[in-house]
Formats: structure tokens, C-alpha cells, sequence
């Protein structure tokens, strides 16, 4: 054999290893974004973590309930006849999750760490029933648990009331509530501790434990 030959042959080689070291990689990285096609908790929780979504620990909810609550956040507000997309709707863990990625036409979560999100309205779950729900980490900043300050100075006691979020015992623990609105919320025996609250409006609300402090 030639030394071109050769020279050849080794330079074949090594593109050889190299593609074959790029479709490994390749098919390693579609075997590790794989939809999970059960609900195996932690099959979900390495995908969402593949996705940049961290704080998704649940599997998807299925097409019917992604239907059920399209529908109902569809629902415009009324404070004068009590009317709120979620009002008493069970919500779960994996509902809020679904409906943080999917919140503004797919924008997501508001990030209250990056410019201007702030201003961003979060998810409206006034009169959402999310007794003892499991929200552990999640991302709700400038979420609406209630009327604002304005709106509950010009409501009655019973629109102010039909507004408030449900979380009686609900674990808020490390949630990111920055900016959240919480007028008269009911959070008897909420565990909101190490939870970021920076500038939430808390006004009236009911919380008896030290858990909530």
C-alpha cells in the first residue's frame, strides 16, 4: 500500500469514527427527550427537565382535560356577578403546570427576574378550589388569588369573597408568588414557608398558622 493509500485510509477511519460517534450521540439524545407514553412520575420528571421546565415534577395532563380547561379560561372575568375562569374548579398539581406553560398562547410562566415580566399578568385562579394541592416550587409570580387594592375597596364583602383562591392547606413551599395578588385568599394551614413573596398583596386574608409567615 501506498503512502497516499494509507494516508487515505486513516483519514476514511477516522470520519467513520466521527460519524459514528455523531449518531450516537444523536440517538442518545432522542432516546433522553422521549415523550413518556405512561405515567411514570420519573420518566416525566427527566423529560421535563430535558424540556427547561424544571418545575414540572407531574405527567401531562391528558387531551380531554387540556380541552376541559381551554375552555374554561376562556371565560372573560365579571367581579360584579362573582364569574372567574377557575371559580370553584378542583385543580390539581399537573392542571397548574399545564396551565403555566401554556399561559398567555404559550409564552409560560412570568419569570419575575427578567426585565419587564413584572408587569405581566399571572394565571387568574380566583376562586380556584386548590385545597391541599401539592404547589411545591412553582413558578405563580403575579398570580391573581383575588381582587387588586382598587377592586376590593369598590366590591362587596360577597364579590370579595366569590374571588378568593381556595388554598386552605396547600403546600406553597419555595413558590415563587413575587407579586401576587391574595386579597382575602383563604390559607388556613398553608405552608408558605421559604415561599417568595416580594410585594404580594396580602389584605384580610385568613392565615392562622405560622406556616403562613
Amino acid at each position: 500500500m501506498s503512502e497516499q493509500d494509507g494516508a487515505q485510509s486513516s483519514t476514511k477511519q477516522r470520519r467513520s469514527r466521527k460519524t459514528s460517534i455523531a449518531n450516537q450521540q444523536i440517538n442518545k439524545q432522542a432516546r433522553s427527550v422521549q415523550r413518556p407514553a405512561n405515567d411514570d412520575t420519573e420518566a416525566w420528571k427527566a423529560y421535563w427537565i430535558e424540556q427547561g421546565q424544571e418545575w414540572r415534577t407531574e405527567p401531562e395532563i391528558d387531551a380531554e382535560r387540556q380541552a376541559f380547561l381551554t375552555e374554561r379560561r376562556s371565560i372573560t372575568p365579571s367581579i360584579e356577578h362573582g364569574i372567574y375562569p377557575f371559580k370553584d374548579i378542583k385543580l390539581s398539581r399537573a392542571d397548574v403546570e399545564w396551565l403555566l406553560i401554556t399561559h398567555e398562547n404559550g409564552r409560560g410562566p412570568v419569570d419575575w427576574d427578567t426585565g419587564g415580566q413584572w408587569k405581566r399578568d399571572g394565571l387568574d385562579l380566583r376562586g380556584a378550589d386548590l385545597r391541599q394541592a401539592n404547589l411545591f416550587g412553582l413558578p405563580l409570580a403575579r398570580m391573581r388569588g383575588g381582587l387588586t387594592l382598587k377592586e376590593s375597596r369598590e366590591a362587596t364583602d360577597e364579590q370579595r369573597s366569590l374571588a378568593a383562591v381556595h388554598l386552605q392547606e396547600a403546600i406553597l413551599y419555595t413558590a415563587q408568588l413575587q407579586g401576587a395578588i391574595l386579597t382575602f385568599a383563604q390559607l388556613q394551614n398553608a405552608d408558605l414557608r421559604h415561599a417568595q413573596l416580594q410585594t404580594p398583596t396580602f389584605t384580610e386574608h385568613d392565615c392562622r398558622t405560622p406556616t403562613c409567615v
